[in-house]
């Protein structure tokens, strides 16, 4: 019998919770356990007490664990790195020291009990079973002095009187001050990544985790990390797209605005990025849904954790774990899950829970009112529960730079601004977004009128308007900013010829046809900009993030280049007369590579073993020649196929994952063989993200 089945036999669970915990596990590759108790469906009191049941042995609570004062002596028998490949921890010994006990989360895992047998020395090991989490905590609290490695696990029930009685006979001493003794825990090496093997979810949060635990990368990077990978998650999410940049964003701006400093402000935007991951798609969970709705309150009971517990592993920053686990407190002291009170609720909570209900309300249309609102009645609406739901300061904050943001108006007084008009906000959340990333000020405006209001604003230095607006139409808005002076790209959906060729008589710098790559018009929009500072004799800008690249010299001064091998994977490349780099993405190197020489010719099938190497380098190579084609990979049991067009990643599949998520992964593979067919060319583009964000995110996380 299945272990849900049990579950069911033994009345813990019903039939539908655990359909709902089967399909919440293959989402996060969870175990069926963890995935029932994450949703709220089993306590972990009674989840450990049947699993120590079936298999004849006792459980310990995270609770007990947290508490629990273990002898320096039983971390020399157990090595850190076996601790946390296989997950076990030695909690005791027996008065003979011929037994050893640990805990472990899969009790019937009898080759790893025979290897903890084998690599402590003991001749008999007695298991207790432990929460994957309370285990990974105990790790990091007494192997690495992590003092605060329980604080964001909750507290669970009591462990039975059986259990307890044999822990206590067994000489696990409570204590009641949980810091290490003076001599303290045995401190790993933290730049030693071997030793830094832990259990993740998907292949986005291994890259978040890795990220995050390099000491060469910053805050800065980090958060420009979560905001591509975040939104990598989002992107498959119907009414989603973009939200946690726009949080983020406005977060930034609130938090500036409160005069916060900037540690707590990055803090406060790293919790923004991650406040919805892990949590249930098809309902967004805000203070005024959870108010309004029983459904919503009930799932906030459930999921108010889930963030926090996902990246358990990333070792986020203490403030990070509180303000996630207090998005859903209410100011009045009736939220959840520790009813705190106005000051009491951390002031990042309180932020980003108003700035996550406005973002709601005026962008998702599955809101708790069902329709989108504009900004001011927006704000009215969340003004109504100021000192009950929210905090009414940051509401003062937050309708302070909403005015600004719709007026043009910039937290930095010289940045530029660009004016985008389109009717759908959602068709250019992405491109305001980053747009913001790259260093412009962004006024919005969803009517033609909005839009001529918005070019008596000094600042706007380039205009990026769709076609059909009213009652101003983009091409009379084009013939104002013409006479202003002021860049401007029009932009449709399947345009006809005759409105293409109308908008370039009329004036226009260039047409975009929706949808459209974000960073391919930010391109664009950098090159008109500098070139209009290259025509008045200013110099080079110093403020924008996306930098074009070389122009190619005249063909008749090109020179030829010799041949040589990457050193990274042993591929033969040649830098090639005819290397431009990729109008719309940052592809590498501008000199392009050819692969040649490797079980194969140049222009046929190639095939090869990437020995000692990883799959990155090749794929590198791969985009900076442009090539089209099915790269193959296999490294054991597994493999993974990646399409290419003209050096664009277009699809990546492994296993069951798709898209950005699986070329996240194959990325990251090493030794492993591979073919590449130039035949098998893509029928469709799956991955939107830039080819050169990809490759990027893949380097920093490998």
């Amino acid at each position: 019998m299945k272990f849900g089945e049990k579950l069911i036999q033994a009345g813990l669970i019903d039939r539908a919770q655990l359909d709902a915990a089967l399909s919440h596990q293959a989402q996060t590759s969870q175990m069926l356990g963890e995935a029932l108790m994450e949703l709220g469906y089993i306590g972990e009191a009674d989840f450990l007490k049947f699993l120590a049941k079936q298999f004849s042995t006792q459980y310990v609570s995270t609770r007990k664990l947290s508490r629990a004062k273990i002898a320096q002596e039983l971390l020399k028998v157990v090595p850190l790195k076996f601790a946390e490949q296989r997950l076990m921890f030695p909690i005791l010994s027996g008065k003979g020291g011929k037994t050893l006990g640990v805990i472990t989360c899969e009790p019937q895992n009898d080759e790893a009990i025979d290897e903890v047998r084998i690599v402590s020395g003991f001749e008999e090991i007695q298991v207790f079973v432990a929460h994957r989490d309370a285990i990974r905590a105990m790790i990091r609290k007494h192997y690495r002095g992590d003092i605060n490695a329980f604080d964001m696990l909750e507290d669970a029930n009591r462990i039975d009187s059986e259990a307890e009685k044999a822990i206590s006979t067994a000489s696990i001493q409570i204590e009641e001050d949980t810091r290490p003794g003076k001599k303290g825990p045995i401190v790993a090496d933290l730049d030693d990544h071997e030793a830094r093997i832990s259990h993740v979810t998907s292949s986005w949060t291994k890259a978040i985790e890795q990220v995050r635990d390099s000491s060469l990368v910053s805050d800065n990077d980090f958060i420009e990390t979560l905001n591509i990978l975040v939104g990598l998650v989002e992107m498959q999410l119907p009414n989603r797209q973009g939200h946690s940049a726009r949080v983020a964003r406005m977060t930034k701006v609130v938090s500036e605005r409160m005069k916060l400093d900037e540690r707590a402000t990055n803090h406060n935007i790293t919790s923004a990025y991650l406040h919805d991951l892990g949590k249930r798609a098809s309902l967004h969970l805000t203070l005024l849904s959870i108010g309004a709705s029983k459904e919503h309150r009930h799932h906030a009971k459930r999921y108010h954790l889930t963030p926090s517990r996902l990246f358990d592993s990333v070792h986020l920053p203490r403030s990070v774990n509180n303000i996630l686990s207090h998005l859903y407190e209410n100011y009045d002291g009736t939220g959840l899950p520790e009813e705190l009170s106005a000051v009491s609720i951390p002031l990042g909570a309180r932020i980003i829970a108003a700035v996550d209900a406005f973002d709601d309300l005026v962008h998702n249309s599955n809101n708790l009112v069902g329709a989108t609102l504009e900004p001011e009645q927006a704000l009215a609406r969340m003004k109504k529960e100021g000192g009950y739901l929210f905090d009414p300061h940051v509401l003062e904050a937050l309708e302070q730079v909403t005015r600004e943001d719709r007026n043009g108006e910039s937290v930095v007084a010289d940045q530029e601004v660009i004016l985008l008009a389109d009717a759908d906000p959602g068709a250019v959340d992405e491109l305001r977004a980053k747009l913001i990333a790259a260093g412009f000020g962004v006024r919005e405006a969803r009517d033609g009128q909005t839009a001529m209001d918005c070019l008596s604003n000094g600042r706007i230095v380039a205009a990026i308007v769709e076609v059909d607006l009213e009652p101003q139409d983009g091409f009379e808005i084009l013939e104002r900013t013409g006479s202003l002076r002021i860049p401007t790209f029009l932009m449709a959906t399947d345009p006809l010829p005759e409105v293409i060729t109308k908008a370039f008589k009329d004036g226009a710098v260039d047409f975009i046809t929706k949808p459209f790559v974000a960073d391919v018009v930010i391109a664009k929009l950098n090159k008109e900009l500098s070139s209009q500072e290259d025509a008045a004799g200013s110099a080079s800008s110093t403020s924008r993030a996306v930098t074009q690249p070389p122009p190619a010299e005249p063909a008749d001064e090109r020179e030829s280049y010799p041949e040589i091998v990457d050193p990274e994977t042993g591929i033969t490349i040649e830098v090639e007369d005819d290397a431009v780099a990729a109008e719309d993405e940052n592809l590498p190197a501008p000199s392009a590579v050819t692969i040649s020489g490797v079980g194969g010719s140049k222009g046929n099938i190639i095939s090869g073993s990437l020995d000692g190497k990883s799959a990155l380098s090749l794929m590198r190579a791969l985009s900076a020649k442009r090539r089209t084609g099915l790269l193959s990979l296999r490294l054991g049991e597994h493999k993974g196929e990646m399409y290419f067009q003209g050096g664009h990643i277009y699809q990546a599949i492994v296993g069951e994952s798709q898209g950005e998520e699986a070329f996240l992964e194959l990325a990251s593979w090493k030794d492993c063989l591979y073919r590449f067919d130039p035949e098998q060319a893509p029928k469709s583009r799956v991955i939107k993200t830039p080819t050169g964000k990809l490759l990027q995110i893949a380097a920093l996380s490998i």
